[in-house]
């Protein structure tokens, strides 16, 4: 019985995910995730109990889902450059999950910020593993305005390239837009980073 209800609770997240992305928070109604999700109306009320509820357990599932995998890429001896590459890799593979948690995001209103549970990495999904290859790469802990600052500058640069990538740049012939060319300024704007927390 656990099995079926967390596999119910699961498609309901997943259509969610999907109709959230496509019509915005205000365009989605339950009764339309309900449909879509092959569930009564009363199954996403049982589980969720509001439409604010749910849209917080999309975005948590795809927070954690992407902090998993920086967890898994970040391990420690992997050196930072190399880490930031693969997890550029990692969004164009998952680029479909990105543009819907992209979407997502944009189309939140005041009152439904999305704040990861106290228990999660602080910052970005996979953030804590990120600062401690910064630490450990380094050899010493920046201050943490310092440190925060970089993480901030990596994610943004590695993750917003990828959208660039999926939306603007692939298969069209934009100078320095090769998976080449935007692999090496990863890894130069992470040295630049590292050489500015030095």
């Amino acid at each position: 019985m656990v099995e079926k209800e967390l596999e119910t609770k699961e498609r309901i997240i997943s259509t969610s995910r999907v109709l959230f992305a496509e019509k915005g928070f205000e365009g989605t109604t339950i009764r339309n995730i309900a449909t879509e999700a092959e569930v009564n109306v009363a199954s996403v009320n049982y589980y969720f109990s509001s439409k604010e509820k749910l849209f917080e357990a999309v975005l948590r599932a795809g927070f954690n889902d992407c902090a998993a995998e920086v967890t898994k890429i970040m391990i420690p001896g992997t050196r930072l450059e190399d880490g930031l590459v693969q997890m550029f890799r990692y969004h164009l593979d998952h680029r479909h999950d990105l543009l819907s948690m992209f979407k997502l995001l944009m189309s939140t209103q005041e009152k439904q910020r999305f704040m990861p549970d106290e228990s999660q990495d602080f910052g970005p999904p996979g953030g804590k593993c990120v600062a401690d290859a910064i630490i450990r790469e380094l050899g010493k802990r920046p201050r943490d305005q310092d440190l925060h600052w970089a993480l901030k500058i990596l994610f943004s640069h590695v993750t917003h390239t990828a959208i660039l990538y999926t939306c603007c740049f692939k298969d069209r012939h934009i100078p320095f837009t090769s998976d080449e060319d935007i692999e090496q300024s990863i890894r130069r704007l992470c040295r630049v980073v590292l050489a500015d927390l030095a």
